[in-house]
């Protein structure tokens, strides 16, 4: 006979009511979060393993290790536990989850529980009560999947800072937008975007849930282009996006030596509210105005600390920024005569400003010092340290990236401020990533992105959702990968944030490549290419740019790869060592492509050998490796390998890149006629890529393993390996010059003269080798 009430701390948990309490106020949880709960309750003399608990909680048992991580992620929230206490839900390592808090069981009852809803994904309920707030609106809960400009950049939001303030909790679960305001002719042309973004800051320091300003823009010019905002009275069009939001329209003017504000709240359904303030400045005039009408909401005003003439500042750069007018914003702050003395806020949003511009080494400099200055204020260290990681994280420096967000997240503390704790989260996350700890990676994802469901940022969710595929990417799953990187493009095309969506179309095709699928994946790098007007940040060009050179050599359009990789602006590019060795790797493969190996070996030998402590970074190093002892056996080139690289120990201890560096320790050894040790480590190379299932790495290890076997006369076994690969020789380069050579050299002149018209139909501007072109006698 189960209880049906179980008590621990301040909780009780009613299995009858379906229940939780805290001192006895109620916390509303999802129907699965509770059942996962009441699991762990009941079982807490054991560990349940992940299996069981997905068996039991999901209908059909279909759900990933993801799904449940952020069901426990829910759960844990809700006992204000998470994974570093684990004081109620230990973490069992490789198994599952154990209850671990001390349990008083009672009352016991024959009622069953009730059996779990069938939800769409794990959306998280946030737990408080609304004062007085709009009906609640379930969010979206996409599967995961958003990422990194070259795997982990793009996935970290840039929030430019407002003024100071004492955090407040978010408790309102209908989100707020705050359209762009209306100014009166001749008004100042920052007030539009500016002021907007000051009203919803304001309101989220009333404790409302408010849209991120740059989502909003981003809609605006979704709009335009889609022309519904000049088919129609433009709020309109708006709310048909969102028909469940609260939405609040202003207007500022200036007359008679004042500024006058007037904001007013609507929803289908509910009265209007109105309110509105004059004052002798525009800042004056919004703040009070904004205010206003969080009391009229029935919140309580946040209390405003930085002084107008600062915040002023702060918000003419901050509507630069939201018009992607970087430059424009750079010299907004700069003009500010308090920028060098007492406005660390102002250097503050100087430094996101230059991390946008692609300005690292300044950043980085104007972080340090803000962090070696005395500043009690937590809220603001945690805002610098937030910068701080993400200058690491886009200058290839993953370590040092998490230990700077986790003394961000150890700085925020308990202060209910749930979007810059996604920020932290999702950085820490996208740096364990990059150092290959998944778990760990999974639990901060988790917490991100319930962070950012609760700020209202559908913008921070899809980035989570997109960094969790470039997880996948580097864990060799292309094809888990592929359905969270379409999620992630799709909302960030419907929330109209560009710079966002063409980062997760290159990691989209970067999936379906490594899947082969290269129809579908050259469609999502055209899509990509077709917006690169749009996007304002130099890096985030340099990074189109190389993406496009790869896709160009990959179809055999080398001339047009050439003027990318040409191009002079690539030569401005940020100290990040991966992007430097990525530049390099796709020169040299230009080069050995038109023929020339000599100029491709010099291309890679600044690059050293050995592999990178970032997997992201590592996986251009593998490539690297993998060309340099191709050309150098094409060369005819004895070299031993490196001296550190100890293939034995990389063979020992598999990962993405170990099938490409073995296939590289094997040219070299069949380059030195040790066709022994060739032999083995080719072996070893094809089994393991079989192993992880990635068609295009099967292919590349395939390439060289094939022409190894005929070259030791060894037909039967080449035909055997060709054949595994051979279902994408209609579709690809590579795998059709392999049936070519496996035709040749079995005789069959049919079966070649197929291979061969297929493989010139591929070819591009790429030349058939010489010997494969003739026929077999």
């Amino acid at each position: 006979m189960a209880a049906s009430t179980y008590r621990f701390g301040a909780f009780t948990l009613n299995a009858s009511t379906r229940e939780l309490c805290r001192d006895g106020a109620r916390i509303v949880l999802p129907p699965r979060a509770f059942a996962c709960l009441l699991m762990l309750v009941e079982q807490r003399d054991r560990a349940v393993g992940r299996d069981e608990l997905i068996a039991a909680l999901w209908r059909h048992g279909a759900a990933s290790d993801v799904q449940l991580g952020q069901l426990v992620v829910q759960c844990r929230r809700a006992l204000d536990d998470d994974g570093q206490r684990q004081w109620a839900i230990r973490t069992v390592s490789g198994f599952g989850y154990q209850w671990a808090a001390a349990t008083v069981a009672e009352e016991a009852a024959h009622a069953a529980p009730a059996a779990v809803a069938d939800e769409t994904a794990s959306a998280t309920t946030t737990q408080a009560v609304a004062v007085d707030a709009p009906p609640r609106r379930r969010r979206h809960a996409a599967v995961f999947a958003a990422a990194v400009v070259a795997l982990a950049v793009v996935a970290i939001a840039m929030v430019a800072m407002r003024e100071r303030r004492t955090p407040v909790v978010a408790t309102d679960p209908a989100r707020l937008v705050v359209l762009p305001l209306a100014t009166g002719d001749g008004e100042e042309s920052w007030l539009r975007l500016g002021g907007m973004d000051l009203i919803a800051e304001r309101l989220r320091r009333g404790g409302f849930v408010v849209q991120p300003s740059e989502q909003t823009v981003g809609q605006l010019r979704a709009l335009d282009e889609a022309g519904a905002a000049s088919a129609q009275d433009p709020a309109t069009a708006w709310h048909r996006l969102a028909p469940a939001a609260t939405w609040v329209e202003g207007s500022i003017e200036h007359r008679q030596a004042r500024w006058f504000a007037q904001v007013r709240a609507t929803r289908d359904g509910s009265p209007e509210s109105v309110a509105s303030h004059d004052d002798a400045t525009a800042i004056g005039a919004l703040r009070g105005a904004a205010d206003r009408l969080v009391a009229a909401l029935g919140r309580v005003p946040a209390a405003a600390v930085e002084a107008e003439t600062v915040a002023e500042t702060l918000q003419r750069a901050q509507a630069a920024l939201l018009a992607n007018q970087i430059d424009t914003a750079r010299s907004i702050l700069l003009a500010d005569a308090r920028l060098a003395h007492d406005a660390p806020r102002l250097r503050l949003q100087l430094a996101e400003v230059d991390i946008r511009a692609g300005r690292l080494d300044d950043a980085r400099t104007a972080l340090e010092a803000l962090l070696a200055a005395p500043d009690g204020d937590t809220f603001f260290r945690a805002q610098v340290f937030a910068a701080r990681g993400l200058v690491a994280v886009r200058s290839g420096e993953y370590a040092d990236a998490g230990r700077w967000f986790g003394d961000g997240i150890q700085a925020l503390g308990d202060i209910p401020e749930p979007q810059l704790r996604g920020r932290l989260h999702n950085g820490r996350a996208v740096s364990r990533t990059s150092l290959e700890d998944y778990p760990a990676a999974l639990l901060d994802y988790g917490i991100a992105r319930d962070a950012f469901q609760r700020a209202g940022d559908e913008g921070g969710v899809a980035r989570v959702d997109g960094n969790i595929g470039a997880m996948e990417l580097l864990r060799a799953h292309p094809a888990q990968a592929e359905p969270y990187l379409v999620a992630a493009i799709a909302r960030f095309e419907t929330l109209g944030l560009v710079q966002e969506r063409i980062g997760e179309l290159q990691l989209l095709f970067e999936a379906r490549r490594a899947q082969l699928d290269n129809a579908r994946a050259w469609e999502a790098m055209d899509a990509s290419w077709a917006q690169r007007a749009r996007v304002p940040s130099p890096y985030s060009r340099l990074s189109m740019r190389l993406y496009r050179a790869q896709q160009l050599l990959q179809q055999g359009r080398h001339n047009e790869a050439g003027e990318l990789l040409d191009d002079p602006a690539n030569d401005g590019r940020p100290a990040d060592v991966a992007e430097n060795e990525r530049i390099r790797l796709l020169r040299a493969e230009l080069a050995w492509r038109r023929g020339d190996g000599a100029a491709a070996l010099a291309e890679l030998a600044p690059v050293p050998a050995g592999a990178l402590a970032s997997a992201d970074s590592d996986l251009i190093r593998a490539d690297v490796e993998l060309l340099r002892a191709r050309i150098e056996r094409s060369l005819g080139r004895r070299d031993a390998p490196p001296a550190d690289l100890d293939v034995d120990a990389i063979a020992a201890a598999p990962n993405a890149r170990t099938p490409l560096r073995l296939a590289a320790a094997a040219n070299r050894a069949w380059a030195a006629d040790r066709a022994e040790a060739a032999a083995r480590r080719f072996g070893e190379a094809f089994a393991l890529a079989q192993t992880q299932g990635v068609p295009l790495t099967l292919l590349r290890v395939a390439q060289d393993y094939v022409d190894f076997l005929l070259a030791q006369g060894r037909v039967a076994d080449a035909a055997v390996i060709s054949n595994q690969v051979a279902l994408w020789a209609s579709v690809d380069y590579d795998a059709a010059l392999v049936q070519l050579a496996v035709a040749r050299a079995q005789g069959r002149r049919e079966a070649w003269a197929a291979a061969f018209e297929t493989a010139r139909r591929l070819a591009g501007e790429r030349a058939i080798p010489r010997a494969l072109g003739v026929p077999p006698p």
